[in-house]
């Protein structure tokens, strides 16, 4: 059999269970049987409802999670993101490998944190009311804190996680950064959540920079921000984060094709105001 793109192939193995490798040997062996809702399936996709969507599951790195309507769709640039905040952890000593992901979606950062460093207690930070279900629904068994509130408020003096202010090693963050006038493909302009991927302003910065003013309040002296963004906002990011002496060792890196993705800045001893 014959398959109209290889997300039609991923679709049926992902409804029977089962690896591309074995779908494929079914299919040289003749022994291939779709299942009966295979058509009704592929007939969403054709439409342009993204296959993570139907099948109601994403993978990241080692994982499967549960995905949906309302959260944003992990990607592999995002993977990049999670394996630098990964070694950021890693640096601390064990009883100091306190992780928060702001703006967490479904929670693939966090997930990752959490299940790929020992010791680490992670807490998972998202305004969406969808999403926030299907962080908790991925987070909470692997022992991870899921927090409903918006980063602009954690940002604030006496607001979200103060408790926490000043203490965290790492934050890891995946705003919402893409321009107003990016070109998404049909999938991702009708079906992914619009507040989960515009950053708002000329430039796309007004979230991240919000980001980046909430993680200065949580993250510790000599803590590290790793956070995810668009190429195009790499000069103004390292220059926001430095701006107001509250990091330093501000870097820009690059994802799995080079484009420049992310920012990984130190925390200074400053105080935010």
């Amino acid at each position: 059999m014959k398959f109209a793109t290889p997300d039609h192939e991923r679709l049926a193995a992902g409804l029977m269970g089962i690896s591309l490798g074995e779908l494929r040997a079914q299919a040289l062996g003749g022994s291939l049987r779709l299942q009966a809702n295979y058509d009704r399936a592929a007939a969403r996709l054709d439409g342009g409802e993204p296959l993570q969507y139907i099948l109601g599951k994403a993978p990241f790195r080692h994982l499967e999670l549960k995905i949906g309507p309302g959260a944003f769709i992990p990607r592999p640039e995002t993977e990049a993101v999670a394996a630098v905040a990964i070694t950021a952890l890693l640096s601390f000593p064990a009883v100091d490998r306190l992780a928060i992901d702001l703006g967490t979606g479904a929670g693939p950062i966090a997930a990752a944190l959490a299940t790929e460093v020992p010791a680490a207690r992670v807490v998972a930070v998202e305004r969406a009311w969808a999403a926030t279900g299907q962080a908790r629904d991925n987070l909470e068994p692997l022992g991870v804190e899921v927090v409903a509130a918006d980063a602009a408020l954690v940002a604030l003096p006496d607001g979200p996680l103060e408790d926490l202010a000043g203490r965290v090693a790492v934050v890891a963050a995946n705003p919402p950064y893409l321009l107003d006038d990016a070109e998404l493909g049909p999938s991702v302009a009708q079906y992914e959540p619009p507040a989960a991927l515009f950053g708002g302003g000329p430039a796309g910065l007004d979230m991240p920079l919000v980001f980046l003013a909430a993680a200065a309040r949580l993250l510790r002296s000599g803590g590290i921000l790793v956070m995810e963004h668009d190429p195009s906002q790499s000069q103004a990011l390292r220059q926001a984060a430095t701006a107001e002496g509250f990091f330093d060792d501000a870097q820009t890196g690059h994802d799995l094709t080079g484009r420049e993705r992310y920012l990984r800045a130190v925390r200074t001893s400053a105080t935010p105001r």
